[in-house]
């Protein structure tokens, strides 16, 4: 029998998880197996140990104040994608190119962009 990770926290029930999914596929270990296998552990009330990895975060230098354009108090997708892609390139300088709202496809030419001063 294979050793248990050490991030489950019942391993008893890990086992009877495993059990199951290696019943139930042909091929074990396989993507999907071990997809059943997770689904299933944690169906019957299994947990991991430790911390979630964070990611993503707060964008350094986004200022919500000054990206919510129709001054509603609320940023809307729209607002905080064109504000976060502000905050990045201040410190390069240059333009940020925005994808544009609507259907079709849009010409190079009528690309909206937002020019960023150096400094």
């Amino acid at each position: 029998m294979s050793k248990t990770p050490d991030n489950v926290a019942n391993p008893s029930l890990y086992a009877k998880a495993k059990s199951k999914a290696k019943a139930k596929f042909d091929v074990y270990p396989s993507a999907y197996a071990n997809a059943y296998m997770v689904k299933e552990y944690k169906k019957m009330g299994g947990k991991y140990k430790g911390a979630k990895k964070a990611e993503g975060g707060e964008i350094k230098g986004f200022d919500a104040k000054k990206s919510d354009l129709d001054k509603d108090g609320k940023i809307s997708r729209y607002e905080r994608k064109r504000g976060e892609a502000i905050a990045r390139n201040m410190s390069q300088g240059g333009s940020v190119e925005m994808q544009a709202r609507g259907c079709g496809a849009i010409m190079n030419a009528k690309r909206k962009t937002t020019r960023v001063p150096r400094g």
